[in-house]
């Protein structure tokens, strides 16, 4: 299956689903804190999700990104927050599916710029943006306070 999805309505078993693939990113998450997350992220808010489903129905894959507007141009830019594809989903097509439907979505709200959120420590999923075209755009500083 490579069909994405867009998701504003999440049943009990898409949020188990979707909290175990963010685990699998190395957060940690319990499905109420995910179910608050995934209310607050919003088309209102600026936000899509799409979800990649099994044959049994359950989410493999998600996939959730923003719009925002900078400082430094007065097109949007697409920032895609979020991609996760199941082990046993990998090197399907599940991760270029979903790519590929935020890029029309990113193109559809008028952005030209296109962002990619990736963990420092991901030398695969780098790779895998690298080979559809994205490249290191600077650094990103994070501070928890």
């Amino acid at each position: 299956m490579t069909d994405a999805e867009p998701i504003s309505t999440w049943t009990e078993p898409d949020v188990a689903a979707v909290t175990d693939l963010l685990r699998l990113l190395g957060h940690r998450v319990e499905p109420d804190a995910m179910q608050a997350r995934l209310d607050r992220l919003t088309a209102e808010a600026g936000h899509r999700t799409w979800v990649v489903r099994g044959d049994d129905g359950r989410p493999i894959a998600v996939a959730g990104a923003q719009v925002t507007w900078t400082y430094a141009s007065d097109e949007p830019t697409a920032q895609l927050l979020l991609l996760v594809v199941d082990p046993t989903a990998r090197r399907h097509g599940t991760g270029s599916a979903l790519l590929g439907t935020f890029e029309t979505w990113a193109a559809e709200q008028g952005a030209r710029r296109l962002s990619a959120v990736s963990a420092a420590a991901t030398d695969n999923a780098h790779r895998f943006y690298q080979r559809r075209g994205y490249h290191e755009a600077g650094v990103r500083y994070t501070r928890m306070l």
